[in-house]
């Protein structure tokens, strides 16, 4: 494997932030991404590309813009996203890490913004903020991280408390908006999480992260995160195996010392989640028109419980409502009926 290292331009001064943007194939949004970071309001800044082999223009893209800031990594060897991610995590040098995406916006304040809560609170280890979801043309489509049921502007979360609030409400931080302290990366996360827990490998860093010190997440929509909707089509109206987020959650409650940290309200919120999830991938079964499939994957899922998770979160209502309405489906067949309410049940947001 070869790398090449290209600094645009030589740096004034020593950086305080390390902007990281793991880059592949990324040239139809990098350098409107790339504008948006050299427009924080913060300075000293260093912007680092981290290529993993790209074969389109993404590495001219980066060369022609021209600010002394940034810093290209030309990898010749593609590691798959996870290993990329694992070479921005030992990029940083300077006092915070900031991990980015090279389809995403990020708001002039961003970066000032965390670097002013981490300056004040030195016990917090990393900072997350909320953001509005885009679609592939930078229209507004939904808003993404905010910490569910919390009043206030600024939320931190230790172990106990992030854990609880996944097992209820799933993974609610917004990946791109990771701001880190550097040493603690270096100290005790130098590799991104294992590639056993496939695309939920983030959702094993911010628990390791709040094991270490509290993290936070800013109450203010800083950052605008790409969703494609195709990508977003075809991973919730298609997807019929296990979602990932599972084999984390899964792999920490099997672990005693974690398990006494949580109560019985928890491990229910747990079932909620997984009935949430069953019913989701008997849907998509349904628009395959894999009938029995379906059905063999909802048995058990209506109880008492359904009604009473219903009654307590906006998720538990989607859920019985799905059930509902599979039922209903699962009872006509293959009617024009039938296909036209496997079409509004496709339409739910069901995060």
């Amino acid at each position: 494997m070869t790398v090449a290292t290209l600094q645009v331009a030589p740096l004034n001064s020593s950086p305080q932030v390390d902007v990281c943007v793991p880059t592949y194939n990324a040239a139809a949004t990098l350098q409107e991404t790339l504008r948006s970071i050299t427009a924080q309001t913060y300075s000293p800044l260093k912007i680092h590309i981290s290529d993993n082999a790209s074969t389109d223009s993404t590495l001219a893209i980066a060369r022609a813009h021209g600010d002394a800031r940034l810093v290209i990594h030309a990898h010749s060897e593609n590691v798959g996203g996870e290993g990329n991610f694992t070479r921005c995590l030992a990029i940083g040098e300077g006092k915070y890490t900031a991990i980015f995406h090279a389809d995403d916006l990020y708001e002039p304040e961003m970066i000032a913004r965390q670097v002013a809560y981490l300056d004040k609170n030195p016990d917090v280890v990393a900072v997350f903020t909320e953001a509005t979801a885009i679609d592939e043309h930078g229209n507004p489509i939904g808003a993404l991280g905010g910490v569910p049921k919390h009043v206030g502007n600024t939320t931190q979360l230790d172990f106990r408390s992030l854990l609880r609030s996944m097992l209820l409400f799933h993974n609610f931080l917004v990946c791109p908006s990771l701001m880190v302290r550097t040493d603690v990366l270096r100290r005790h996360i130098p590799t991104w999480s294992s590639a056993r827990f496939r695309s939920a490998g983030d959702v094993d860093m911010w628990l390791k992260l709040s094991a270490i010190g509290p993290i936070a997440v800013l109450g203010e929509r800083l950052m605008r995160y790409r969703i494609s909707t195709s990508q977003y089509s075809h991973i919730n109206r298609n997807r019929v195996e296990r979602a990932d987020f599972f084999l984390v959650i899964d792999d920490y409650l099997q672990r005693p010392e974690v398990r006494k940290l949580l109560s019985p309200a928890d491990f229910r919120h747990y079932r909620w989640l997984d009935r949430h999830e069953r019913v989701a991938r008997a849907m998509n079964l349904v628009g395959m028109e894999r009938y029995e499939d379906s059905r063999a994957l909802l048995i058990g899922a209506f109880t008492i419980d359904t009604v009473v998770a219903a009654l307590c979160t906006r998720r538990g209502l989607v859920t019985l409502a799905g059930l509902v309405l599979l039922r209903l489906v699962l009872s006509i067949g293959r009617t024009n009926s039938g296909a036209a309410l496997v079409r509004r049940m496709k339409s739910i947001n069901w995060r």
